[in-house]
């Protein structure tokens, strides 16, 4: 197995590929500075540094310089600090915070440049075609990403149909005499998650001073919900012309509530189209990997020969478009 992967037209690739990474990784690790570096330097000419901390000495019995952390987490602080200014960067910060997963996003980078290598790797020693490897590999890159993102698109279903009976519940404390914090409060403390802990969040942040509009609309980015936004829209509006917050809360509930019933509605009756469309583009994946699997050099002419290259990405053209339209067909907006 060992000489048939050197031996390979991929075994190089997947190699070189594997070094680059952990040639980044060594990169990121000199480059990184411990922490409080920049504030020591800049402390350091007025003398508030101390002496044998400015000069880099030990500070406790351990002998550990003071300031320094582990690899792994140096290499994760550098990641961070090469691109947390980047659109990118906040994108994928936005995305981990709507799955609500304990994990930075130099972590999750890290986690599916590891998962594309593997995955290459384990191309290559099955398959011999580079194309098929490189493919492997952002197939790999992709995964995490993927699993995150449903995380976040499972959470904000669960939040939509936790919503009409949230604004119930803040409803019923409004009519009692509670006030709009107060409501908050017991979706909070009494609410089942993802919605007591958004609004969880949302009393925190007005604890330190945010005002509530702009936390209730933060929760709505953090969310992506368009029945959240609908009701933050319903209260502004309310809080213009005035008039009883318990009946808007409870008249909006009415209208999520049926707006998402339609939706329901809907999506059972495309779920034949739906499915057909998943049929149709997995099929001839599936059967290509298939019949790779069964018989390597049977599918060599369309990745060996330049007719064969402008057949693959004729096919993948036409498979992407045909997507598109069958996503059109069954997506229905109400």
């Amino acid at each position: 197995m060992r000489s048939l992967f050197f031996d390979s037209a991929v075994g190089p690739l997947v190699v070189g590929l594997a070094v680059g990474c952990l040639m980044l990784v060594a990169a990121l690790v000199a480059l990184a500075k411990p922490r409080g570096a920049w504030l020591r330097s800049r402390l350091e000419p007025y003398g508030a540094t101390g002496g044998s901390v400015a000069a880099g000495g030990p500070a406790d019995a351990t002998g550990r310089k003071p300031g320094w952390r582990s690899g792994v987490e140096r290499v994760f602080g550098t990641t961070e600090r090469t691109l947390e200014n980047t659109s990118a960067w906040g994108s994928l910060e936005r995305l981990i915070e709507r799955s609500h997963l304990s994990v930075h996003p130099a972590q999750l980078l890290f986690w599916a440049t590891a998962a594309g290598v593997a995955a290459a790797v384990l191309a290559s020693l099955l398959v011999s075609s580079a194309l098929i490897v490189v493919a492997a590999f952002f197939g790999g890159l992709l995964i995490p990403f993927a699993w995150v993102s449903s995380k976040g698109l499972q959470r904000m279903r669960a939040f939509d149909d936790q919503l009409p009976d949230v604004l119930m519940t803040m409803a019923g404390s409004l009519k009692v005499g509670q006030s709009f914090d107060h409501s908050m409060r017991a979706i909070a403390d009494d609410g089942q998650a993802p919605a007591s802990e958004e609004f969880g969040r949302v009393l925190s942040e007005t604890r330190l001073g945010r005002p509530v509009d702009e936390a209730l609309e933060a929760m709505a980015d953090r969310i992506k919900s368009d029945d959240l936004r609908f009701v933050l829209m319903s209260v502004a509006i309310q809080r213009e012309i005035g008039g009883s917050m318990a009946e808007l809360f409870q008249t909006v509930s009415d209208t999520v509530r049926a707006r998402q019933q339609f939706r329901r509605k809907v999506r059972a009756l495309t779920a034949m189209g739906r499915a057909s469309a998943y049929l149709l583009v997995a099929l001839p994946v599936v059967t290509a990997a298939f019949i790779t699997i069964v018989n390597p050099g049977y599918l060599k002419p369309l990745v060996e020969t330049s007719a064969g290259r402008i057949m693959l990405v004729t096919v993948v053209v036409m498979m992407t478009i045909g997507s598109l339209i069958l996503k059109k067909i069954v997506s229905i907006k109400g």
